[in-house]
Parts: structure tokens; C-alpha cells; sequence
């Protein structure tokens, strides 16, 4: 697939075939994700990747499906609401692979008070775009919940907030000190997947040439 036909075809699933992934594509997909940018040039990044039923179930016990009172949406925003909240877990129950890419805190950036505490975060960003292009190229979508730590969930009546980030995490048994910006489903997309209408921007309203 050409690059810029991958750039065009890459949408974000929440409808998949609960199919397996082949692990030749997933190590295709996150080799693509080492290749990405780096701002100290270490590349200091790790994924786990779960394709074991037992072990999804666990990262995904703190994952609720989310309250929707959208019957009619009027405005694109609305349209993915509509389709995202209520699949909020199963979208991941569905996808042949969770991937969850990480990285351990450095202290250091995270207690500057400037830009530098976000460096890596834009790090990691890259590398999970470059994911999502190369998934795309496979033949394969992507699903991304970042994770909450004041989500509110009840059971039995009890009302709790949840780290989910941390039980995520403590549910590959993963060291504390690593950063999970976000939980990525990769599969193969539903033939009857739904998708918001997507908003083109404007190259010539968006792009100002010399000053603004």
C-alpha cells in the first residue's frame, strides 16, 4: 500500500471481527512504532502485547461501557459518541490484540515546570502514530482508549474511582514507575464497523504561508 493510501484509509475500529493477529504483523506493527522520533534519541520504550483471553479480561476489568443519551446526532462529535461510549470495553474484548505501549518515568522531566515534562509523552505519540499507519498498512485497524484515573464505576452498589492505568498495568504485572498513555486494540474491523462522518479540514484555511 502506498503511504499517502495509508494516511487516507486509517480510521479508528470499534467494531472487529474477534479474529486472531497474525504475531508476523504484530511485530511488523511495533517495529514500525521503534522507528519513530525521539527527543534523547534512547528510544527508551517497551509494549506488552496481549492476545490470551484471560490475561484481556483482566486488563480490561476496570473498562465499563459508558452512558449514552444520544439517540439522533446532529454534529460529527455527537456521531462518535454515539458509537464510541457504548463500546468502550467491547471494543477491546473484540480486537485479536491489546497492545499497550509504555515507558518508565524520568524523574527529572517530570518535575520541570516547562515543556520538557511533556517530552516523553510527544515521544510516545509518535510512536503510536506510527502504529496505527503501519497497522493500517497491514490490512488491520486500531482502537485507543486513554486511560482515567477519576472514571467513576459501581458494582454492588458501591460507588469507587478507579486508576485504570495502574490495574491495567498491575494486571500484565508490569514494574511501578512506567507510564501507559493509552490502551491501543489492534484487529481486523467488523465488515458492519461504524464511523463518524469524518471533518475534512480546509488545506487552504488551515496552512498560513510566512505569518499567520
Amino acid at each position: 500500500m502506498e503511504f499517502r493510501e495509508v494516511v487516507e484509509r486509517r480510521r479508528t475500529t470499534r467494531q472487529f471481527q474477534n479474529r486472531p493477529v497474525e504475531e508476523e504483523k504484530i511485530r511488523r506493527i511495533i517495529d514500525a512504532g521503534l522507528k519513530a522520533p525521539t527527543f534523547d534519541h534512547m528510544r527508551r520504550w517497551e509494549f506488552v502485547v496481549v492476545t490470551d483471553g484471560k490475561t484481556k479480561s483482566r486488563v480490561l476489568e476496570s473498562i465499563e461501557a459508558l452512558p449514552c443519551g444520544i439517540v439522533e446526532p446532529k454534529t460529527p462529535l455527537q456521531e462518535m459518541v454515539k458509537i464510541a461510549f457504548p463500546r468502550q470495553r467491547s471494543m477491546f474484548e473484540e480486537a485479536g490484540c491489546l497492545l499497550l505501549p509504555i515507558f518508565k518515568k524520568d524523574a527529572r522531566l517530570l518535575e520541570e515546570k516547562n515543556v520538557r515534562r511533556l517530552m516523553d509523552f510527544a515521544a510516545m505519540w509518535c510512536v503510536i502514530e506510527n502504529i496505527f499507519l503501519a497497522a493500517t498498512d497491514e490490512g488491520l485497524s486500531c482502537a485507543m482508549r486513554i486511560p482515567t484515573s477519576d472514571e467513576i464505576h459501581a458494582h454492588d452498589a458501591k460507588v469507587s474511582t478507579r486508576d485504570q492505568a495502574t490495574e491495567i498495568l498491575s494486571a500484565v504485572g508490569c514494574p511501578t514507575g512506567y507510564v501507559l498513555p493509552c490502551l491501543i486494540g489492534i484487529g481486523y474491523a467488523a465488515d458492519n464497523a461504524l464511523y463518524p462522518t469524518q471533518i475534512r479540514p480546509s488545506f487552504d484555511e488551515c496552512v498560513h504561508w510566512n505569518q499567520f
